[in-house]
């Protein structure tokens, strides 16, 4: 009997072991990691916000979040806009202590703050406020005060990708998302950073996710730039992607190595470490352009739109640079991934953006006299 007791004991405590460390698994023996039971230890509160409701360590569940993930934990905060941490797929919020990431020619003049290349989410330890410019989300109503970490993911965990939020009631901004979760598959947050080899496979789902908050931005009603959001990709634009290798090698490239990371299509047939090309299923979403927490281009932009080159990125505003995937100091932006067919003849020297573009001011967020293109 002794022994019998010996092994329950030991089964015992590995399960709770177990359930300590799933924090994100909904069970019961990790609540206090995030939850004071009273909001009281020795007649003090733990928390003294008065809109503590959910009886939280932190004053918000942003800031609940960021005590474990902001430096460590896949550091999606980092320490410094000029030394992010490694890039794992989403991007970094760290670019909103950047004092300007505008690097238009005369970016210098009419700066952007690193709010303008971040999702907002409000966190006053890490300086992030409200967005400055948005009430609510772009092509959407999501309120910008509301914006923080559990607006997207779900704190108790789910069987969904970095746990994201399916369709039903988000209680940050006590909202209401119509789409289901995207499926993708992702590499380790404090892995090796992303390269063609590693990388997060986006499979199914992503524009309409996104959509949750921001409708078909850029496709339907679209406000300062029109590009589809969603659909197979063209043939043209697939044999440009698999082709394009550079600017010094702009239709030589092969096709079972030309996967980019910082370009990447949905696909069910991408995997984690898949390096080719897309094929007929492979559609345009959201992701292909963005990073889902930012950079240090405006607009989370997975590369900057608004240099000729991409080896001006960070030299007018003094920002971050984004690396060069093709390291050609005569790159040109990585718009010409999917349509070096289409640019073989103009746009040379300029951004792509410079022409297309529908309301100016809108998309540079600055005041409408203000046209950082004009000729």
């Amino acid at each position: 009997m002794r022994y019998v007791k010996i092994i329950v004991m030991l089964a015992a405590a590995a399960w709770f072991s177990k359930s300590a460390l799933a924090f994100h698994d909904g069970g019961t023996a990790n609540c206090s990691m995030c939850h004071t039971i009273h909001n009281s230890e020795n007649g003090q509160p733990v928390n003294p916000n008065p809109d503590n409701n959910y009886l939280l360590l932190t004053n918000s569940p942003t800031e609940l979040c960021l005590s474990c993930h902001a430096t460590e934990q896949g550091a999606v905060w980092s320490v410094n806009p000029l030394l992010p941490a490694p890039e794992h797929g989403g991007g970094n919020f760290i670019f909103v202590g950047a004092q300007n990431i505008n690097d238009a020619p005369d970016g210098a003049q009419f700066p952007l703050s690193g709010s303008h290349g971040i999702h907002n989410c409000v966190a006053p330890s890490q300086g992030s406020l409200p967005d400055p410019d948005n009430a609510m989300s772009p092509g959407g109503t999501y309120p910008s005060s509301a914006l923080g970490c559990t607006s997207c993911h779900d704190p108790h965990g789910n069987q969904n990708f970095r746990m994201l939020r399916g369709a039903g009631d988000v209680p940050a901004g006590d909202y209401k998302f119509l789409y289901p979760a995207p499926i993708a598959q992702g590499i380790a947050i404090e892995g090796a950073a992303e390269s063609r080899e590693n990388h997060t496979a986006y499979n199914y789902g992503w524009t309409n996710w996104c959509a949750n908050c921001h409708g078909l931005f850029h496709e339907v009603n679209p406000v300062g730039f029109e590009h589809p959001v969603r659909g197979s990709l063209t043939q043209g634009t697939r044999v440009s992607y698999e082709r394009y290798d550079g600017s010094l090698n702009p239709t030589g490239g092969d096709p079972f190595t030309s996967y980019l990371p910082q370009v990447p299509f949905q696909s069910n047939s991408v995997t984690t470490t898949s390096m080719n090309g897309p094929d007929g299923r492979s559609e345009i979403a959201c992701i292909t352009c963005h990073r889902a927490h930012g950079s240090s281009a405006v607009d989370l932009g997975r590369w900057d739109f608004r240099v000729a080159k991409l080896q001006l990125d960070g030299v007018v505003s003094g920002s971050f640079p984004i690396s060069n995937p093709f390291n050609s100091s005569s790159e040109r932006s990585l718009c010409v991934k999917c349509h070096e067919h289409e640019t073989r003849t103009h746009g040379l020297n300029q951004a792509c953006i410079e022409c297309h573009r529908t309301s100016l001011s809108a998309l540079q967020k600055l005041p409408p006299e203000r046209d950082t293109f004009a000729k």
